[in-house]
């Protein structure tokens, strides 16, 4: 296990968490309407774009907070978060909390850039919009679903690509 310790309030800690579960419900909610769309008044006449678009978000959120809600509280469970007293501590407890408020953004971004990337290769080669079926609405789901789950890993290999791309092309340093 990571020795990494969080400096986070038992206030904080518990917006997190209450923020994290409150966004599973909206994810797995956004995921059943979505897996539902046929027969959901809802999304009945939507296009297959935006019923994946909105399944992939609702997937992702669910991928995400699944992986902090349990990154967090294996935390709690080895002691790994501690109030902060000093006036380092208190910023850094101003990094902690928004690292994990601010993921489920990156979750989302991520699964808009995986339903652009699999939308790409449908057009790349060539076909209509009407063509695309209900697999392309579950495929969304799940790589958006591994994306929100892997978000950190994400972010860093995205980080990792471009640096190398920009140094490549670009000829930087």
């Amino acid at each position: 296990m990571s020795g990494l310790i969080y400096k986070l309030s038992k206030t904080k800690l518990w917006i997190i968490f209450c923020y994290f579960v409150l966004l599973f419900v909206v994810g797995a909610i956004l995921t059943i309407v979505t897996l539902n769309f046929e027969n959901s008044c809802l999304l009945g006449n939507a296009p297959i774009t935006l019923i994946a678009i909105i399944g992939g978000i609702g997937s992702a959120i669910l991928g995400n907070t699944i992986y902090y809600i349990r990154k967090l509280y294996k935390a709690c469970i080895r002691n790994a978060v501690e109030n902060p007293c000093s006036y380092n501590e208190k910023v850094s407890e101003i990094g902690n909390f928004f690292y994990f408020i601010t993921r489920p953004f990156f979750a989302i971004a991520f699964s808009l850039l995986i339903h652009i990337s699999l939308k790409s290769s449908v057009n790349f080669i060539t076909v209509k919009e009407a063509i695309i079926d209900n697999g392309f609405i579950y495929l969304n789901m799940l790589l958006s679903f591994i994306g929100g789950f892997a978000t950190g890993s994400m972010i860093t290999f995205i980080e990792e690509k471009s640096k190398k791309v920009i140094k490549e092309k670009i000829n930087l340093e």
